[in-house]
């Protein structure tokens, strides 16, 4: 092969290269977007629950007397059974003591700050919800 031949199958498989990079690059790209929406929609939800906690103590205590009693499910029997009981009492009292409004303030500053670009919908949501848990927060400051 020499002449035209030999360039149209050169061109062909620089086509080819370029075509499969691009394919790489293409699918590389909507992997990081669905990556990154996906880890701001997980930011807003935990966000979104404290919010909810502050709003409704009982659901708050429920929820961490669940926490609880699976946590001391998980022990096994062992000589330091009593010790980490304790451990999760100790650790289940800080957690109904924490400011929940905080905790969804920050939760939504991870998202805004952590999870852009691309500007998902989760972006957006937190960005308006954090102006919300700011004054819950400064309330019960």
């Amino acid at each position: 092969m020499t002449g035209p031949a030999r360039r149209s199958l050169s061109a062909r498989k620089a086509a080819g290269v370029i075509m499969a990079a691009a394919g790489v690059w293409l699918f590389l790209n909507i992997a990081a977007f669905v990556d990154v929406t996906l880890r701001a929609r997980s930011a807003y939800l935990e966000g979104m629950k404290y919010l909810k906690w502050h709003e409704r103590p009982a659901v708050k205590k429920e929820a961490l007397d669940l926490w609880l009693e699976k946590s001391k499910s998980k022990i096994s029997s062992s000589e330091d059974r009593e010790l980490l009981e304790e451990s999760l009492r100790m650790q289940y009292k800080i957690k109904m003591e924490d400011n929940d409004a905080k905790n969804a303030y920050y939760w939504f500053q991870t998202v805004i700050e952590s999870f852009q670009p691309p500007r998902s919908v989760y972006v957006k949501k937190a960005e308006d919800k954090i102006k919300e848990a700011e004054k819950l927060w400064k309330k019960t400051g």
